[in-house]
């Protein structure tokens, strides 16, 4: 049966959730949410308060439960692990991947996560540190050691069997054979499928290619996603400097890193810092900090257009401009800036089904409040520079004072809103990009400044 969209889905398991955190009967629960996916789940929780959100956590099955922690964003995931128990999360990490108890590392402090690795298994205790010892963004860091591997003399009816007969968790990835010597060094790759057409005598030596793509143990992560993107392959064996294997980066990390980097790329390019967390996971203050510094820098490189238009327009021998013309390109700069920062993180958050048209006032309501705030702090540094360093008097610097909170509230109001609407009637949102909104924002933010101008100069004259 075809699933719905994700949209659609989200909503509905929202509901679902909702009408089920207060039921007491775990099993019940459990029944009931068994055949979602934990991307689905984490989907969903990112929708709820933290209160209805534990309920659910805590009567899930721990492996469903650790694997929906995992996927959530580092900022929702953090606020729901402060509120868990070590017990709770202590099984969490013994069920998880190794890759993944990695990842659960980072919602947790340094102090915290050291006291679980005590109470877990000795042995996954021991695999998670011998991870954590490679630097941070390196294939080490997030390889996983439970690989299919096997002896150059193996034969096919041997590793069938082994294959049969060992625990579901022994192999994380079983679609690839990595052929080993008695050292541990990589000698060949064969596939799974490539066995199961073999003779049962066929030994691993006859199956296995020698010409192996492989990762660096601490190579960027990037990197060895990318390599393993171009070739297609499923996983990449990861050698340490001497050529030992030490585990295996699998596609899933690979396609994570991958979009996580193209995702920071796509909004550096719009003026927004950071990580590429889930647009929901971030609150008022986060946005803010992610957008403001780059709005700061541009507002004070556009300070220089500014004094241009101010040497030719002042003096004996100039063009006697009217002095809101100085400030024509400081405005509208703004607007035009903090507009295509909203565009380009709503048409993202649209593109990766984060938010979905039904999202809009929630997104409005969000996007208000950080236009205010960075409206105000545009505005008081605006008026600041006419007052003081430009001298352009009371009602002048009153005038861009107030008129660049307006414009940048307008900018904001329409750069989220645009890529939602076009969303709605079926139009890919990135059309509404930064130079469309730039351009729009740019006529309509003159309207505002200059119907500012008039009503204050107005004010003043009289």
């Amino acid at each position: 049966m075809a699933r719905r969209s994700n949209s659609s889905r989200t909503a509905s398991l929202v509901e679902r959730l909702r009408s089920l955190w207060k039921v007491k009967n775990s099993a019940l629960v459990q029944q009931e949410l068994a055949t979602e996916y934990p991307e689905d789940l984490a989907a969903a929780l990112e929708r709820l308060d933290v209160e209805e959100g534990l309920q659910i956590l805590d009567k899930l099955d721990s492996l469903q439960a650790a694997n929906v922690i995992v996927e959530l964003p580092t900022e929702t995931a953090r606020a729901y692990v402060k509120h868990l128990p070590d017990a709770v999360l202590a099984a969490y990490l013994d069920v998880l991947p190794m890759d993944d108890a990695i990842d659960l590392q980072e919602e947790l402090e340094p102090e915290r996560f050291a006291a679980l690795l005590e109470v877990i298994p000795d042995e996954d205790a021991r695999e998670i540190r011998r991870l954590m010892q490679y630097p941070k963004g390196s294939v080490g860091r997030i390889m996983t050691e439970r690989f299919f591997e096997v002896g150059p003399l193996t034969t096919v009816q041997q590793l069938l069997e082994d294959l049969r007969s060992a625990p579901i968790e022994k192999y994380e990835t079983v679609n690839e054979v990595y052929v080993l010597d008695g050292g541990g060094f990589l000698q060949g790759v064969f596939s799974l499928r490539k066995a199961l057409r073999a003779d049962p005598s066929t030994t691993a030596s006859e199956l296995m290619k020698t010409d192996v793509v492989v990762a660096s143990v601490e190579e960027p992560d990037e990197d060895a996603a990318r390599r393993m993107a171009k070739y297609g392959f499923y996983a990449l064996p990861v050698l340490d400097e001497r050529g030992r294997m030490m585990g295996v980066f699998t596609g899933d990390d690979a396609q994570t890193i991958i979009r996580e980097a193209e995702t920071k790329d796509v909004l550096a390019l719009g003026g927004v810092s950071g990580s590429a967390e889930s647009y929901l996971s971030l609150g008022v203050w986060q946005l803010y900090k992610r957008r403001f510094p780059w709005l700061l820098a541009l507002f004070f490189a556009e300070t220089l257009t500014g004094s241009v238009l101010r040497h030719y327009g002042q003096g004996d021998d100039s063009l006697h401009m009217n002095p809101l013309a100085y400030y024509i390109p400081l405005l509208i700069g703004a607007g035009g800036n903090s507009g295509s920062q909203v565009t380009t993180t709503i048409t993202r958050a649209l593109a990766l089904q984060e938010v979905s048209p039904r999202d809009w006032f929630m997104v409005m309501r969000r996007e208000f409040v950080v236009a205010v705030i960075i409206g105000a702090c545009l505005g008081t540094i605006g008026w600041l520079n006419a007052y003081f360093r430009w001298q352009s008097g009371s009602a002048v610097s009153f005038v861009v004072g107030m008129a660049l909170p307006a414009i940048v509230l307008w900018a904001t109001t329409v750069g989220s809103l645009l890529p939602i609407a076009a969303k709605r009637i079926g139009i890919d949102p990135a059309v509404m990009s930064a130079p469309f909104i730039t351009t729009f924002v740019d006529a309509t933010g003159l309207v505002i400044y200059f119907e500012i101008a008039l009503h204050t100069m107005k004010a003043h004259l009289m």
